[in-house]
């Protein structure tokens, strides 16, 4: 999809990392500032201005001016279908999201009623810092927020059985795979075999004969997106304790860097780092794969999305691509995505809730907030896609732009920057028909061995990147590793993890 992703892919990454890599952040407190209301669901006042008003945000990075206009369209929009609740969207600048939502979920003053976690914090977080409030009564008021995110996929939201935040209506499964550029494709004689599935042995093969023909491109830019293909890290970036085969048909936690998974990666690297095949220098180079891609220096990268077409459609924005699939789509405990959540310094929460319902479930309000006001922000032709309205681009729109699934349910707007008119319905119907394994919405709460868990973070640091690339002697290197490694505890990690995640499958 050719979303401004050129220049958020490497946030995005980042966000995967921090509202899905880092549920493990330590638990401190469960006690909340304010409840839900009581249960009942209130007349709506028919004066809108004895209406509350709700204020949420949009992340931006370029200065946005139109704000006063949007909020004005929304609001005569909520009053013509008397919503009984008014939006207040403010602007978070990227850079500065961090100290402004602290601040303001700690202020009685400038609360914000509505967040998410998306470049922020992460579900323990939220709960352990007492900045959200639980939402299951709402749910029982509206079932509607309930279909639309789709029941199995709540659990990414729960923490000890209570449901703190809602999962965003997006793409829950990931099939990884491996994009390369279409002209190579065809000169090695593979571009019709796109969507077919590819083992490393002929993955390895196929881009041999590729850079005999293109020595001077690299066609493994950053490792860290490939070394973990395989397992479910089960929300951690660091791999302290993993599910071997993505979580399918297996619940015990095993050292991911003792496996025999770990070590078959290895061997790759090794065979792909004496072809040629890596990034020159990767330990000093930009590992940025959006640069790389852009700027000529590699002809291909794993990557990943919910379907062939869906990778396609992101690749678009670096050139024309031939997609092979590494693995069939899964929805695991790495899938957690981003949440959004009524803050505990909310002043009307139900009104809050009734605000989260129109975001999920009402296209005019989520075409409002994730896309701006058509004609002026963008166009749509006739086939549903939505583009920049003319003369615009990210620097000058003046609202979001490509950004949907930051947003509630960015499947109620248009897909933007594609010919792909059914990229939101084929996500739907991928989250529909995908497989879910019993690790779906684990998250693990590290505080019980927080200094460990810390200091076997700090010998992945060190080493792993060194051993990926290949860029050490392995038969060397490794056993180091893995001594430092138990001397920093990863035992307790694994088994604390273990028992967690016996106790989360025994609750489910």
């Amino acid at each position: 999809m050719k979303k401004i992703v050129s220049l958020l892919l490497a946030v995005v990454l980042c966000c995967s990392l921090i509202s899905g890599c880092s549920k493990t952040a330590p638990m401190t407190a469960e006690k909340e500032k304010t409840t839900p209301g009581s249960g009942e669901v209130k007349k709506e006042e028919s004066d809108p201005d004895k209406w509350p008003t709700v204020s949420f945000a949009i992340c931006t990075l370029q200065g946005v001016t139109d704000m006063d206009i949007v909020n004005q369209a929304l609001n005569d929009y909520l009053i013509s279908i008397n919503a009984g609740v008014l939006a207040n969207i403010v602007d978070f600048e990227l850079g500065n999201i961090g100290t402004t939502l602290t601040l303001m979920l700690t202020s009685s003053d400038n609360p914000i009623d509505i967040f998410t976690d998306c470049f922020y914090t992460n579900l323990t977080g939220a709960v352990s810092n007492e900045q959200c409030i639980p939402l299951d009564e709402y749910l029982e008021q509206y079932p509607e927020v309930v279909d639309m995110i789709g029941e199995q996929f709540l659990a990414c939201g729960q923490l000890n059985g209570i449901q703190y935040g809602l999962p965003v209506v997006s793409s829950h499964a990931t099939s990884n795979c491996y994009a390369l550029r279409r002209d190579i494709a065809e000169s090695i004689g593979v571009a019709d075999k796109e969507g077919e599935m590819l083992d490393y042995d002929e993955l390895t093969d196929m881009l041999i004969k590729a850079k005999e023909l293109f020595p001077d491109l690299c066609f493994f830019i950053d490792a860290t997106v490939s070394y973990g293909i395989g397992v479910d890290n089960m929300g951690d970036s660091s791999y302290e304790g993993v599910l071997l085969n993505r979580g399918i048909d297996t619940a015990e936690v095993v050292n991911f860097y003792e496996s025999e998974t770990f070590m078959n990666y290895l061997e790759y690297a090794q065979k792909w780092k004496n072809a040629g095949l890596f990034l020159t220098d990767p330990l000093n180079a930009d590992r940025a794969v959006a640069t790389n891609l852009k700027n000529g220096v590699a002809g291909g990268e794993f990557c990943g999305g919910y379907s062939i077409e869906a990778v396609k459609s992101s690749m678009n924005t670096y050139g024309d691509y031939v997609v092979f699939k590494i693995n069939e789509p899964v929805a695991n405990a790495s899938s957690g995505g981003s949440l959004y959540y009524i803050s505990s310094v909310c002043k009307y929460p139900d009104a809050a809730m009734k605000m989260l319902s129109l975001l999920y479930t009402d296209p005019v309000v989520a075409k409002f907030v994730a896309q701006g006001i058509e004609g002026r922000h963008y166009v749509v032709d006739e086939n549903g896609c939505s583009w920049f309205a003319d003369g615009k681009d990210l620097s000058n729109v003046n609202w979001v732009a490509g950004c949907a699934t930051y947003f509630p349910n960015g499947t109620l707007t248009y897909p933007f920057e594609t010919d792909n008119s059914a990229y939101f319905s084929n996500m739907l119907e991928s989250n529909r028909t995908c497989k879910v394994t019993d690790g779906l919405g684990f998250v693990f709460d590290n505080s019980s061995v927080y200094d460990e868990y810390s200091a076997v973070a700090n010998v992945v640091d060190e080493y792993l990147l060194a051993l990926i690339y290949a860029e050490v002697d392995i038969d060397t290197m490794l056993p180091e590793f893995q001594k430092e490694l138990k001397a920093a505890g990863i035992d307790s990690v694994i088994a604390e993890k273990q028992a967690q995640y016996d106790a989360f499958l025994n609750n489910k």
